[in-house]
């Protein structure tokens, strides 16, 4: 059969919802359940062993509930039950309910009603918790248990109380057994799921050092060159010219030499900080290397960009850091380099780190454009 055809109706019938469609497949799965107890007691009418009325009540009862289960499901208004979205509980104390009505009219058959009651509790090994499990497991036993005294009470001759005995402690075998199951699956997925959050962490945390400065936060290089690249692309389209900016912090190696290494990281994002508030839209600024920096200003020119570097300065000179040492005063040296469309970034970053050496021999604390 075609798939594109049958694709519409899949997603009449499960939504297009991906965790939805799980619930609405786990849902009709029990209603395949439902429809197989439905057509065994059916078999048992044929063939003169279950009364016909109870069996039609049994019957229309689990329709109704597959289809209340799936209407609620499909409908979306499951998910107002944030803590259960899946309704597993209530479809688990629906399997209880009917697996002992079938268990009361089925006679001879009832012995097997007693795996449906089993097959209820499967059904919530893969989302009940531990404690869970355990409280329906004992939901189930005590409903099963007092349906078999109820019967053993009414029909003492159909259900005689030793058949009864036995039945319960086989069920009560199971029940435990499969609660204790369900206990040991809930453990692994908690572990499962804390080691997938730490793995996502640990991607995360990859993602973020591949593109970002662990001590200043700022963009690395490499993530810098491909913020230029796409810059240059945008440039190719406004012909406007771009701003390269490299800065360095006058007596750094002072700072850590006198301070210690610790300050010289506070140094540096201080600076971080201050530059990186001071930026415009669209502006980008990335550790170079060491106490180095460099700023790209699109759509600058060499006048607007020396405007926007000396704004930093003076943003700069009003910062204290008497925090970190007295009297420490921080300043940096910066040359600027303007990219035209038919110039190349390397060349441009070199006239930049030229202007700035020239900023360093001509006193420090300035800024020199190429």
């Amino acid at each position: 059969m075609n798939r594109a055809a049958v694709t519409p109706w899949v997603d009449a019938l499960l939504g297009t919802d991906r965790a939805q469609r799980v619930r609405l497949k786990q849902s009709l799965m029990a209603a395949g359940v439902y429809l197989g107890l439905s057509a065994i007691v059916g078999l048992g009418v044929w063939w003169g062993v279950v009364a016909w009325q109870p069996a039609l009540w049994l019957v229309g009862g689990v329709v109704g509930l597959s289809a209340l289960f799936y209407a609620v499901i499909r409908s979306g208004f499951n998910q107002r039950h944030t803590s259960d979205p899946a309704l597993t509980r209530l479809q688990c104390v629906g399997c209880v309910v009917a697996s002992c009505a079938a268990y009361a009219i089925t006679g001879p058959l009832r012995g097997a009603m007693l795996m449906a009651l089993v097959m209820g509790q499967v059904f919530g090994v893969f989302a009940l918790t531990s404690l869970q499990a355990r409280r329906q497991a004992a939901i189930s036993m005590v409903a099963i248990g007092v349906t078999m005294a109820a019967c053993t009470y009414a029909w003492p001759l159909a259900y005689p109380w030793q058949e009864e005995v036995l039945h319960f402690l086989l069920v009560a075998l199971m029940l435990h057994t499969v609660g204790r199951l369900s206990g040991l699956l809930s453990g692994i997925r908690n572990k499962l799921s804390h080691q997938r959050a730490q793995l996502e962490a640990a991607l995360a945390q990859n993602r973020l050092l591949a593109t970002q400065d662990e001590l200043t936060g700022l963009s690395n290089r490499r993530h810098m060159g491909t913020l230029m690249m796409a810059e240059r692309g945008r440039q190719s389209r406004s012909r406007a010219p771009m701003s390269m900016v490299l800065m360095d912090i006058d007596h750094f190696k002072r700072v850590n030499d006198q301070h210690g290494h610790q300050a010289g990281d506070q140094v540096l994002q201080i600076f971080a900080d201050v530059i990186s508030n001071a930026l415009r839209g669209g502006d980008a600024i990335a550790r170079w290397g060491g106490e180095e920096f460099l700023m790209m200003l699109p759509n600058t020119g060499a006048d607007e960009a020396l405007m926007c570097v000396e704004r930093m300065r003076m943003l700069l000179a009003e910062r204290r850091f008497d925090h970190i040492a007295p009297q420490l005063t921080v300043t940096f040296s910066a040359g600027i380099g303007v990219c035209q469309l038919e110039d190349k970034l390397d060349t441009i970053i070199e006239r930049a780190d030229r202007a700035m050496y020239r900023a360093k021999t001509t006193g420090r604390n300035r800024t020199v454009v190429a």
